[in-house]
């Protein structure tokens, strides 16, 4: 038995939450963070061993079980149990590595775990706007494709260069792609610009993102309960700040090892290197600081998020020993068909062609292991991210500005 309930970091009391601020997760009263709550104790028996992927979890996730159930196909969960790889692990010097694949979702990206959580909660809100979004592309796939699923209307906001990150998707009329063809970095405001002036409720970034994100945490520390070293390449970092919270949630209902404290190995491409290049110089961050390229190694790890998740970042980042490093381009290239085999040999589809990310995460662990950073008794979690292979055609945007 179980319970939850919202709870006021600033008022220190169990808070109400109308549509608005459970909407930002602010407080009503106060404006300060609201968080949920979870008492009880459940044993990994308690789930249901004949489903994976999101809705597998469905009990410790904020969202009707019924919104979920509408929306996914068990035939392709969003992630699958971690799969082990004794090649990769001796390589490294390490007792295990196993890869956690993010990319067998309807969409193909490692977004459609957040994907289904925040359109799923769309649902339980009853909501009948027009939605928006706005994402290097793997986001806005992803969005797009549950809400298509949920009924919704929806606009994709992205940058022309990323078109190819649509490649196979079914054409909907109502689910339209924008495309931007001009500086990443304007994206943003011009996305939340038009759907203000369009009536339109913008998505992204939506601070309940980070309760999908949280379901891969409760797949690695079901299946490896010691895992004590997670791998991920990083854009803004979201996806650190849902293992957290999940890491949080499973503590709170002794689901996870008390004694376990795993520390991240976090990587992010030279050029695109915000966070990795900031965090040694000890000051905040501004504007100028953000690292975005014209001609980016990969298209999708552009992004502003760091000027809102880099305080987060840099304090978990100390909190848990972690580490994030700059990857360079020379070294992706050099490391790559190695760990892409051994991927297709695992089942694990992904082609470096259509996403790098997956790929900048093993190099960093090359690196990593030359500094002799890991122990023999390492258990290591390195998260797939990015997207599975592509087929079919590459759509034309809706709308071009």
């Amino acid at each position: 038995m179980i319970t939850k309930y919202w709870y006021c970091n600033k008022c220190k009391i169990r808070a109400q939450a109308d549509f608005k601020s459970e909407f930002n997760l602010i407080c009503s009263e106060c404006s300060g963070l609201l968080e949920l709550i979870y008492e009880g104790e459940l044993t990994w028996k308690d789930f249901d061993q004949s489903l994976n992927g999101v809705i597998k979890y469905s009990q410790i996730i904020p969202v009707s079980r019924e919104s979920l159930e509408k929306i996914i196909d068990n035939n392709t969960p969003e992630f699958t149990k971690p799969i082990e790889s004794k090649k990769l692990a001796n390589f490294l010097g390490v007792e295990s590595v196993h890869l956690l694949n993010t990319t067998t979702g309807p969409s193909g990206t490692f977004k459609d775990s957040e994907a289904v959580v925040v359109i799923a909660k769309c649902l339980d809100w009853k909501l009948r706007q027009r939605l928006s979004w706005h994402s290097t592309g793997n986001t806005a796939r992803a969005y797009r494709e549950y809400a298509i699923r949920a009924g919704f209307q929806s606009d994709s906001y992205f940058p022309l260069i990323c078109i190819n990150k649509f490649k196979g998707i079914e054409e909907d009329n109502n689910n339209v792609l924008v495309a931007y063809d001009g500086p990443f970095q304007q994206i943003s405001q011009i996305a939340k610009e038009r759907a203000k002036n369009n009536n339109t409720l913008h998505l992204a970034p939506l601070p309940w993102k980070i309760e999908g994100k949280a379901t891969l945490a409760y797949a690695i520390y079901e299946n490896i309960p010691q895992a004590n070293v997670i791998v991920q390449t990083i854009a803004g970092g979201y996806g650190v700040l849902g293992l957290q919270l999940g890491i949080k949630r499973l503590r709170q209902l002794n689901l996870m090892n008390e004694k376990i404290t795993p520390r991240y190995e976090l990587f992010q491409i030279e050029g695109a290197d915000t966070i990795a290049k900031l965090m040694p110089l000890n000051r905040e961050i501004n504007e100028t600081d953000l690292k975005l390229p014209i001609n980016p190694f990969e298209p999708t790890l552009q992004s502003t998020n760091p000027l809102s998740t880099f305080n987060l970042i840099r304090n978990i980042a100390i909190e848990t020993n972690s580490n994030i490093d700059s990857v360079q381009t020379e070294d992706v290239i050099s490391s790559r068909a190695f760990f892409e085999e051994e991927c297709h040999f695992l089942g694990v589809d992904i082609s470096f062609e259509d996403e790098k990310s997956p790929f900048i995460s093993w190099a960093g662990l090359v690196n990593a292991k030359n500094k002799k950073r890991f122990l023999p008794s390492d258990k290591i979690v390195v998260i797939v991210t990015g997207s599975k292979r592509r087929s079919g055609k590459v759509p034309k945007p809706s709308l071009i500005i």
